[in-house]
């Protein structure tokens, strides 16, 4: 176990989703926990999405403060770790540790903590380093994990989900007599209430951007029970999409439109050449849009890797 010097922040990545924001708290505090200290904090790396105000509402429970700039801070990653991630400020010989579930692409000049898992949710990595270490989850932060699981794992649909991800939620919805489906449902409704969003707050309200090969690319990803009412907004959405991909001298933008209830997904694509994307994909583009693809639900499992591969 290394000894650190002052306050260490963890944090998630730029345009926090539930399980960042999530994982942030429990890692917080199952790392003061462990080390038997209260030098690591919470933060959070922006403004939460529609989705973590209503769980955060539902539950009573604070938010975290936003880390501003974290220049010259000391911090603890969670749930991501490539630098076009970052909290604004970061820099990689500060970062002390890293929590993630995706695929690692960090590198640095000395050893530090790693800790990562190929399980749907962040937070399921944490829940298990309380269970291997014999600490107390406490009562007011499993809601938070549980609804950080069903968050990232689409009610446990997604292709990423593992049977740890599901023994998880079984075990949390039994003890706090929750039933999960319901409880996803109303999470996701809360998620794609767009009708008073504008189109780049629905582009950047689950938002990364990538490196492909020296290419730059930013996927987004809209979950919802239904598509129609998105559908309707698409040539106005597309045409932000545009914008910022001028602005930011992205190679490429793209935006997932995901159906939770029939699996599937229809993409919004930005890029000079957009029929590319749409061979990649197997898919065609017809009014803005690609056709349905059935079982498309993960950007993680099932658009980024394609995209390192083919683009």
């Amino acid at each position: 176990m290394v000894k650190h010097m002052g306050k260490i922040y963890v944090v998630g990545h730029k345009n926090p989703d539930t399980d960042t924001i999530v994982c942030a708290i429990t890692m917080a505090d199952f790392l003061n926990k462990r080390d038997k200290t209260d030098i690591y904090e919470a933060r959070m790396s922006g403004k939460p999405n529609s989705e973590s105000e209503f769980i955060f509402n539902k539950f009573g429970i604070k938010f975290p403060a936003i880390l501003e700039d974290a220049k010259g801070k000391q911090l603890y990653l969670v749930d991501h770790n490539e630098t076009s991630q970052y909290v604004a400020g970061a820099e990689v010989e500060n970062v002390v540790g890293i929590l993630d579930h995706h695929k690692i692409n960090f590198e640095n000049t000395k050893p530090i903590e790693i800790t990562t898992r190929p399980l749907g949710s962040s937070n399921s990595i944490v829940y298990c380093l309380f269970e291997r270490h014999g600490l107390k989850l406490s009562n007011e932060l499993k809601p938070l994990v549980l609804c950080a699981i069903l968050s990232d794992t689409v009610i446990l649909k997604s292709p990423t989900t593992a049977a740890k991800d599901r023994e998880i939620v079984g075990t949390l919805s039994k003890e706090l007599n929750i039933d999960y489906q319901q409880l996803g449902m109303e999470m996701f409704k809360a998620k794609s209430q767009i009708s008073e969003k504008s189109a780049e707050h629905i582009i950047y309200n689950d938002f990364k951007k990538f490196d492909f090969h020296g290419k730059k690319v930013g996927i987004g990803q809209v979950e919802t029970p239904d598509l129609r009412e998105i559908e309707k907004r698409v040539i106005e959405i597309k045409k932000k999409m545009e914008e910022i991909k001028e602005k930011d001298k992205y190679h490429s933008l793209v935006l997932m439109l995901t159906d939770i209830i029939e699996e599937g997904t229809k993409l919004i694509i930005v890029s000079k050449n957009p029929a590319a994307f749409a061979k990649i994909f197997n898919t065609r583009i017809k009014n803005n849009l690609t056709d349905f693809i059935p079982g498309m639900m993960s950007r993680k499992k099932q658009v980024v890797p394609m995209l390192i591969e083919k683009l």
